[in-house]
């Protein structure tokens, strides 16, 4: 029984790896056709652009000597192609093609296996690698001819696996390459990095200056991508204005030097000279991610190398990011580079809060009045849409915090203790007022909560620089200079307010009710001390706006009689009062071994003297005294305070230190001592810092708080 054309195409060696689909489509675009005996198919010279397969039948491949003769170069039959020249290069035939006896062949035009490689292009590269392989051994017979034949070969490769406007490698060429560096890479113990660019406002630059003015623009950065990088880097134009580069025994910080110089070249590309246009200047974003050091697998560089580049466009664009693995997304804290981007993030976030439901608050470990006052506030904000809003906290909370608790029950906010399990319909999670993710607070299971990926994590925070980093997800961080965590919330709370559509389909009766506004006043009148450490003009307008609303709506609706407060100096009285035992606590650490100079007030608790208030005291009663012993030594000093004191708790093995700032001096943003003293674990804003330092690491408290006093003192001369 004579085969079919589809059970040929697979007996064909070059095509025996092809899946039943590939085969079939690839058989879709043929057409059969047949010769007579004798019958030219073409001649030596002729231009084609059609390779053939014998079906049945065989076929002489000929060329003309220089006496005039014939030299048979092959006999094609049965289950063999030929032709196959003019699919990689409409070229002039190099050979005569005459049947021996009756033929019947499937054609294939040039155009037909291109749009195959589109749709199947892992199988079309296969299939042109095998007829190369097939070629260089049928045509030893003539070096010169083998030799064009290879080249015709290696130029239609290149053009199916090019761009072809700018030359570079294409989107289809870029996965086989990465799965080979990276293989190279494996075996040779180097390093590899992939590269993500995009062209800045590539769109603006068409829209204002022209298509074609955009095209050379292109045309040029292409120019200076084969000047910066070496030969054997691979360029891809990824689409439009995006590129990926893969850089050979390249480490991320190699890669961020390439960048670099890369960037200044960008930026001496010249646009016409065209009045009212935006953009002047060529600029790129970059994001960085590298082998081994941020992962294994193309999937999860290419994935950390967008992040990174997303993170490039975010903080003002016309630079480089590379992902680092000690932050989720790859960076630290800094603060959101225009307005135009803060409200694109508080819109992201009340799109959150419409769209999704079951919500969970989590702060930092001891929190304090800022991270439980912006929890409970921003919970507030989430119960207005009439969703389940949760509060993550320790079991015990200081006592001057208990309204606040008071407040989260009345409005139903659940209340979840940190050694409880979590509702397992949590959805999203709030991250509130927290540098950092090692400072969150943990409970059962926090870890694995926290790493999957269906829960939605956004971060509402106010500590900037020094070793903080983001925990949110991309797009979703309300980050930035502010006097407070609940302050970001109130702002939150008036982007809300003028959104109209969703305020009518939830029915919000109100947002500024007077628990919100006296959540977010706790928040900032605690951290800011009533308004004294307040830094910028904004601050203190958005303090006194705050302050001007809580004070009307606290005389309008609040009984003189009753137990709620009724003005602001009662709730500052509130959170600065000390109960007994903190009275205690603190008289203790005052009367230890304290030190003033001109500039510096400190007081150090040695390893003897804190043996004993440990066996007195709690933790959190010990964190928030010494908390406020700093305020209190700064003010008497006028310029800084130290607190120093052993921490054992959880067998940590750490000396805390808190750096405090006086209300009438500015001059020093104290963040800079964590950066001159190369202290990693600590961080805070300009007012006040809070530092660890492993206890191995200083064998007498007094000497290295007294050493660490005189580097200050250098720092404020």
């Amino acid at each position: 029984m004579a085969k079919t054309p589809v059970e040929v195409l697979r007996s064909i060696d070059i095509l025996s790896a092809l899946s039943a689909d590939d085969l079939n489509r690839l058989y879709s675009l043929m057409k059969i056709e047949e010769y007579q005996e004798g019958k030219t198919l073409f001649r030596e010279g002729d231009t084609g652009e059609i390779m053939y397969i014998v079906l049945s039948g065989c076929v002489s491949i000929s060329v003309g000597t220089q006496d005039g003769g014939v030299l048979e170069l092959a006999e094609i039959s049965e289950g063999s192609f030929f032709g196959e020249m003019s699919i990689f290069d409409s070229v002039k035939r190099s050979a005569t093609c005459t049947p021996k006896s009756d033929t019947t062949v499937l054609s294939l035009r040039a155009g037909d296996f291109y749009e195959f490689i589109k749709t199947k292009p892992e199988a079309g590269f296969s299939i042109m690698q095998e007829m190369l392989k097939t070629t260089v051994q049928r045509l030893t017979v003539t070096g010169a001819f083998l030799s064009d034949m290879v080249t015709w070969g290696e130029k239609a490769r290149a053009r199916a696996i090019t761009d072809d406007f700018t030359g570079l490698y294409n989107r289809r060429f870029l996965d086989q390459a990465a799965e080979e560096r990276l293989t190279e890479a494996h075996s040779k113990g180097t390093p590899l990095s992939i590269m993500m660019l995009d062209l800045d406002h590539f769109g603006t630059i068409n829209t204002e200056y022209g298509q074609a003015v955009g095209d050379r623009v292109l045309l040029a950065a292409v120019e200076t991508f084969r000047k910066t990088f070496s030969p054997d880097t691979v360029s891809v134009r990824y689409g439009g204005d995006e590129f990926t580069f893969l850089l050979k025994k390249t480490s991320s910080e190699q890669a961020l030097e390439y960048c670099k110089g890369l960037i200044r070249e960008l930026g001496k590309i010249a646009l016409p000279a065209q009045p009212g246009t935006s953009v002047k200047h060529i600029t790129a974003s970059i994001g960085i991610a590298a082998f081994p050091d941020n992962g294994d697998s193309f999937a999860v560089l290419m994935k950390q190398a967008d992040k990174a580049l997303y993170r490039a466009k975010e903080e003002g664009r016309g630079r480089a990011v590379a992902w680092r693995q000690n932050t989720p997304d790859g960076r630290r804290k800094s603060g959101i580079y225009s307005l135009k981007e803060k409200n694109r993030i508080i819109s992201r976030i009340i799109q959150a809060v419409a769209e999704r439901d079951n919500f969970l608050m989590l702060g930092h470990r001891d929190p304090d009045e800022d991270c439980i006052a912006s929890m409970i506030a921003m919970g507030l904000l989430i119960s207005k849409f009439a969703k389940n809003v949760y509060l993550m906290i320790p079991r015990r909370v200081n006592e001057n915090y208990q309204y606040l608790l008071h407040i989260s029950r009345y409005n139903e906010i659940g209340i979840i203790y940190n050694d409880e399990e979590l509702p397992p319909d949590i959805s999203t999670v709030f991250l509130m007022d927290t540098p950092k993710p090692s400072m969150q607070e943990s409970f059962p299971g926090s870890a694995a909560f926290l790493a999957r990926r269906d829960v939605l994590k956004i971060e509402i925070d106010h500590h900037l620089e020094a070793d903080s980093s983001f925990a949110g997800d991309p797009g979703c961080c309300l980050v930035d200079e502010a006097s407070s965590a609940s302050e970001l919330v109130g702002l939150l709370a008036f982007k809300l307010s003028n959104e109209c559509s969703i305020i009518e389909a939830f029915s919000i009766q109100e947002i500024f009710s007077r628990n919100f506004v006296l959540s977010v006043l706790t928040g900032m009148i605690g951290d800011s001390k009533m308004g004294k450490y307040l830094k910028t003009r904004r601050e203190r307008w958005f303090y006194n706006l705050f302050s001007g609303m809580f004070n009307e709506m606290l005389s309008s609706k609040t009984h003189q009689n009753s137990r709620n407060f009724s003005s602001m100096d009662q709730v500052f009285t509130e959170l600065q009062r000390l109960t007994r035992e903190e009275e205690e606590c603190f008289n203790i650490m005052m009367e230890s071994q304290a030190f003033f100079s001109d500039q510096v007030a400190a007081v150090i608790i040695e390893r003897e003297t804190m043996g004993g208030i440990e066996s007195r005291f709690d933790h959190d009663t010990i964190v928030s005294v010494a908390r406020y012993l700093a305020d209190v030594l700064a003010e008497s000093s006028k310029i800084l305070s130290l607190v120093a004191f052993p921490d054992r708790k959880a067998g940590e093995g750490l000396i805390q230190f808190r750096v405090r700032r006086s209300e009438v001096y500015k001059a020093l943003d104290l963040r800079t001592i964590l950066s001159t003293f190369s202290i990693e674990n600590g961080g805070g804003h300009p007012g006040a810092i809070g530092f660890r330092v492993p206890e191995k690491d200083v064998p007498e408290i007094s000497g290295y708080s007294r050493e660490l006093i005189r580097g200050i003192e250098k720092l404020i001369n």
